[in-house]
């Protein structure tokens, strides 16, 4: 964005509002997704010491555990509500952190959706609508440019990062739907095949066992404290 928007912005003569409006939205973006992946990160979920009555025993962490809390062969701790390790933060997704990582992979989702707008015009400036076109053809069929009698250039590496923009959008768009689907209906990765429904009734409840009490300012600000439901904690403890 920091390279793309001036271009952009000087190329379609953008008045000042909008030039404002649209830096705005970029650190709000860039501030959430920053923000919910370093706490994702840096917010321990794991078992602290053993349960004096758990419902299930450890036999390497070797003390009594939470039925919703499982060992991580990664991480080698127990985790409580162990959702399932994520290999890009090299972190165990649980109990707090949860509502951190599917907040990053909103934010994720929806920045680069808002990024491939800017990138297709900066793609535009660089190039017209017929050499776009050329250009798509020459990347999903490379057999296509020997009937081409123009030849390949930097005009279709600009496309091609369009391309990957666009394919990290439904990747992240995947990832997103997943695990927002089984935050609403209140299970974990491992329990998501379950035929279980939305229960409308419980989806209010869901959304604050996993954001916290004040979920409504958590998922626009990721340092906003948002304490999960305290009889919830202590049914997963």
């Amino acid at each position: 964005m920091a390279l793309v928007r001036p271009i952009v912005a000087q190329h379609y003569n953008y008045g000042i509002m909008m030039h404002s409006f649209h830096i705005i939205c970029a650190c709000f973006c860039f501030i959430n997704v920053v923000g919910n992946m370093v706490l994702s990160i840096l917010t321990d979920t794991s078992i602290k010491r053993s349960c004096q009555i758990g419902d299930t025993y450890c036999e390497i962490c070797r003390r009594n555990r939470p039925a919703m809390a499982w060992h991580c062969k990664r991480c080698n701790i127990c985790i409580l509500r162990r959702d399932h390790h994520c290999f890009f933060l090299s972190r165990c997704i649980g109990l707090y952190n949860q509502r951190y990582f599917i907040l990053y992979l909103t934010y994720i989702f929806i920045s680069l959706s808002y990024s491939v707008i800017y990138n297709y015009y900066y793609v535009l400036t660089k190039i017209d609508e017929y050499d776009l076109v050329l250009s798509v053809f020459r990347i999903i069929n490379p057999f296509f440019r020997y009937m081409l009698t123009e030849p390949a250039s930097i005009k279709d590496v600009y496309v091609l990062f369009l391309f990957m923009n666009c394919g990290l959008i439904f990747w992240s768009g995947l990832l997103f739907a997943y695990h927002v689907r089984n935050a609403v209906r209140g299970v974990v990765a491992r329990d998501s095949r379950l035929k279980r429904g939305i229960n409308t009734k419980m989806f209010k409840e869901n959304l604050r066992n996993v954001f916290g009490i004040r979920w409504y300012f958590a998922i626009i600000w990721p340092f906003a404290d948002s304490p999960l439901p305290q009889e919830y904690v202590l049914k997963n403890i």
